[in-house]
């Protein structure tokens, strides 16, 4: 039979006001709020951990790194990518996650692309990949700060408030991409040609790159973006994999 501050944990986290994402302080809180209510004993370490254990294993949390979950058991459809900020602080996810999540290529996988801000002054920040079991994996780009959040850019020109992570427009999503091909500190290659970039907001897209100072090499993508879309090959490939 299970204990009762495990009945009252279980039941808050499958509430849909819960977190998606869930740091072993924050479940400590939960398992011990019960006592804090009535009275009973709090679990002790070893019974605590014991059951984080059982939670993961019946796939009721996934653990994507070192005393971090996620909440399956009230969010089963969410996106790990609200996991990022915790896996790297000031992760902003971006790039290609956002563009394919937002229906602009056709290049679906299972990498959560992120940048991370970085500074001069600032130590640099850890950059390797994280793999996930079950989930993906995570991928981290460093940007200068004044690029990820431009002075006097609009803050919903930057960041997509249909979200309650940091995450990036579509538009954002695109220059950030640009700006890190064109940046002899990043291994990024351009942007792939088969974007559908008509789709994106025009003026919001021009706005950001004007506070980033990338005019010109959004200029010089979309030149090539135009010529890709006007090549008959490109028309013909595109028709013949229609759909309806």
């Amino acid at each position: 039979m299970n204990a009762a501050w495990k009945v009252h944990a279980e039941k808050w986290l499958m509430s849909p006001e819960s977190p998606f994402v869930l740091t072993t302080g924050s479940l400590r809180l939960l398992a011990e709020s019960h006592h804090l209510d009535t009275g009973a004993r709090a679990p002790a370490n070893a019974t605590f951990f014991r059951w984080l254990k059982d939670l993961v294993a019946a796939e009721k949390l996934s653990e994507v790194t070192k005393g971090v979950y996620l909440n399956r058991l009230g969010h089963p459809s969410a996106s790990p990518a609200a996991a990022a900020s915790h896996m790297r602080r000031g992760a902003v996810v971006s790039l290609s996650y956002v563009l394919e999540q937002a229906g602009l290529t056709n290049n679906f996988g299972e990498t959560f692309t992120c940048v991370i801000p970085t500074h001069a002054s600032w130590t640099t920040p850890q950059l390797s990949e994280r793999r996930v079991p079950g989930i993906g994996t995570f991928r981290f780009h460093a940007m200068r700060l004044d690029r990820m959040e431009p002075q006097d850019a609009r803050t919903e020109d930057i960041y997509d408030r249909r979200f309650d992570y940091q995450r990036a427009t579509p538009e954002k999503a695109l220059l950030d991409w640009i700006y890190l091909a064109n940046s002899h500190r990043s291994r990024l290659v351009a942007p792939p040609l088969d974007i559908n970039a008509d789709e994106l907001d025009q003026r919001r897209l021009l706005r950001l790159a004007r506070k980033m100072a990338i005019e010109p090499e959004l200029s010089a993508w979309r030149q090539r973006w135009q010529q890709h879309r006007d090549d008959p090959e490109v028309d013909a490939n595109a028709s013949r994999f229609e759909i309806g």
